[in-house]
C-alpha cells in the first residue's frame, strides 16, 4: 500500500540516501557467502511443528493485522508455525547483514518487487521455484494470474510470490460532484476527459484552490496508463527516455502548467499531515478534495473514517485518448526466502498457503478482511470463493468491477525495473519528474538526463559486480 494523496518532494538528501543505499547494498554483497547446495526438508520433523521467524517491514496498526493474518494461517494447520517479526527500515541491508551473519529469518514479506530483484542480483534469495516441488510450483503458478507470475520472475527465476497486488481507480464524492454539475454515473472515458472532470470539480476561493477536483503524480502508474517502459526486456538498457514515458511526463505537466504550479504547491502544502491514515483529516473525507485516485486500500479507510451520510462512486482510471491498449503498473508486496533459511520447505508451505493457491482459501481471505479489500488477490478465481464474494467484494462497492478489473484485464503491464539499480532508478525518475511537473526543467530534456545517469549506475554495478 502508499499513500499517494498529495506530491511526495523528493529532496536531494532523499535522493543522495536512495544513492547510498545501493552502495550499501553493493557493500554487504561483498560479505555475503557463495551460495552453498540448500537442504530442503522433507516436511516438519516428528517431535512437532517448524517454527519460523518471518520479516515485515509493518508496524503499528499494520503490524497487528499482519500477526492477526498470520496467527490465522497457524491455526489452520499444524506443520509451520509462523512468527512476525517488526523490521521497520532498511529491509534489504538488513537481511543482507543476517544472511552475511548466518542468521537470515526463515523468510520475508518485503514491500515490492524491486527489493526481492536487487536481493536476487546479490544472490541473496532462494529461487521459490527450485524450493517447491515440481507439482507444487505447477499448482502455484497455474493459481496466479501470468502477470503477477511474471512480475516475480528476475533472469528467469521466480523469486518473488506476490500475496496482493495494487490496482488503481478514481474514488469521487457524490456530494460535490452532484454541486458541480458532475454525473458520477458517467465516468471520464480517458485521461483527458478526467482532466475536464477535475476542472470542473475544482472550486478557488480568489486566487487559491479551495476544493481541488483531482490530480494524480505517481510516475510509475502514469508510466503505466502510457504502455511505457523502464527498461528493456533482458534488462541489460534503461528507456527512460521512451517515447511513451515523454507522453506521460507531458501530460501531467500540462495539467500543473495550466493550473500554476505554485497554487498546486500552495494547495498541498496546506495538505501536510493529512494523509489516508488521518482519521477525519483524510483531505477527501473531509471535503478538500473532491477526488482522489487511489488503490482499494481506500475501502480500509472509508470503512473505519468516513463521516455519516459520506457518499462516494468509484471510477475506472482510463487510459489516454487515441490508445486502444490498456496499460497498467503493479509491485505487489510479497514473499522471499533469504539464502541460509533453515527451512525453506516449510517457508514454501506458508507462501502456498498465503497466495491463496493451498491451503484455506477463507485464511487467503482474512488478508482482505484484516484490511478491508486492501489490494487485489493475485488469482481470480478467488472472485468465486464464498466468503470473499460476501465478506470482500460485497463490502466494497466497485471493488471487482473498477479494481479487479484493472489488476486482471490489461494488455500490458509495468513492474518495477528488473534491475539490480531498480530503487534508486525509480527514485532518480520521480526526481525529474517533479521538476518538470515545477516548470523546472523541459520534459525531454528531464528524462535524457535520468537516461544517461541511471545507465551508467547500471553500467557500473555490472561492471563491479564482476570483478
Amino acid at each position: 500500500m502508499e499513500d499517494q494523496k498529495y506530491p511526495k518532494h523528493l529532496s536531494r538528501r532523499a535522493f543522495m540516501r536512495a544513492g547510498a543505499g545501493v552502495a550499501g547494498v553493493m557493500a554487504l554483497a561483498a560479505c555475503v557467502p557463495t551460495a552453498a547446495p540448500q537442504a530442503v526438508s522433507s516436511g516438519a520433523p516428528a517431535s512437532g511443528p517448524v517454527n519460523l521467524d518471518i520479516w515485515t517491514g509493518w508496524t503499528e496498526d499494520a503490524a497487528t493485522n499482519i500477526e492477526k493474518i498470520l496467527d490465522g494461517y497457524n491455526k489452520s494447520q499444524t506443520q509451520v508455525v509462523a512468527h512476525h517479526v517488526v523490521v521497520p527500515e532498511a529491509m534489504t541491508q538488513k537481511l543482507l547483514a543476517a544472511i552475511s551473519a548466518g542468521t537470515p529469518p526463515g523468510g520475508a514479506i518485503v514491500f515490492g518487487a524491486s527489493v526481492a530483484y536487487q536481493l536476487a542480483a546479490q544472490k541473496a534469495v532462494l529461487a521459490l521455484d527450485e524450493i517447491g516441488k515440481p507439482d507444487q510450483v505447477e499448482v502455484l503458478k497455474k493459481w496466479m494470474n501470468p502477470a503477477i507470475w511474471e512480475l516475480g520472475v528476475y533472469e528467469g527465476q521466480y523469486v518473488f510470490a506476490s500475496m496482493w497486488n495494487q490496482c488503481m481507480g478514481v474514488f469521487v464524492n457524490n456530494k460535490i460532484a452532484a454541486q458541480q454539475g458532475v454525473d458520477v454515473k458517467s465516468p471520464p472515458k480517458t485521461l483527458e476527459e478526467l482532466d475536464a472532470a477535475y476542472d470542473k470539480l475544482t472550486t478557488w476561493n480568489g486566487e487559491n484552490i479551495d476544493v481541488l477536483g483531482g490530480d494524480f503524480t505517481w510516475t510509475a502508474m502514469i508510466m503505466g496508463r502510457f504502455l511505457g517502459e523502464y527498461v528493456s526486456a533482458d534488462g541489460t538498457k534503461v528507456t527512460a527516455n521512451h517515447p511513451n514515458n515523454l507522453k506521460a511526463l507531458e501530460w501531467i505537466a500540462e495539467r500543473w502548467k495550466r493550473i500554476g504550479p505554485q497554487k498546486l504547491q500552495d494547495f498541498y502544502a496546506s495538505l501536510q499531515g493529512r494523509g489516508e491514515r488521518s482519521a477525519g483529516n483524510d483531505p477527501f473525507l473531509s471535503g478538500l478534495r473532491a477526488t482522489t485516485v487511489t488503490g482499494p486500500w481506500e475501502y480500509n479507510t472509508l470503512r473505519n473514517f468516513k463521516p455519516d451520510g459520506f457518499e462516494f462512486t468509484v471510477w475506472p482510471l482510463p487510459g489516454p485518448e487515441g490508445q486502444s491498449k490498456k496499460g497498467m503498473y503493479t509491485y505487489g508486496d510479497g514473499w522471499i526466502i533469504p539464502k541460509g533459511s533453515k527451512d525453506p520447505a516449510a517457508t514454501w508451505e506458508i507462501i502456498s498457503a498465503m497466495t491463496g493457491a493451498t491451503g484455506s482459501r477463507d485464511v487467503y481471505t482474512s488478508l482482505f478482511t484484516t484490511w478491508l479489500c486492501v489490494n487485489g488477490p493475485v488469482s481470480e478465481e478467488m472472485t468465486q470463493w464464498p466468503k470473499f464474494k460476501s465478506d470482500v467484494i460485497g463490502a466494497c462497492p466497485g471493488y471487482e468491477e473498477v479494481f479487479l478489473q484493472d489488476l486482471f484485464h490489461a494488455d500490458q503491464y509495468l513492474y518495477p525495473p528488473k534491475i539490480p539499480t531498480s530503487d534508486s532508478y525509480a527514485a532518480l525518475m520521480d526526481s525529474e519528474w517533479e521538476k518538470v511537473r515545477l516548470g523546472q526543467k523541459p520534459a525531454q530534456e528531464a528524462l535524457d538526463s535520468v537516461q544517461e545517469q541511471a545507465q551508467k549506475e547500471l553500467d557500473d554495478w555490472r561492471t563491479k559486480s564482476k570483478s
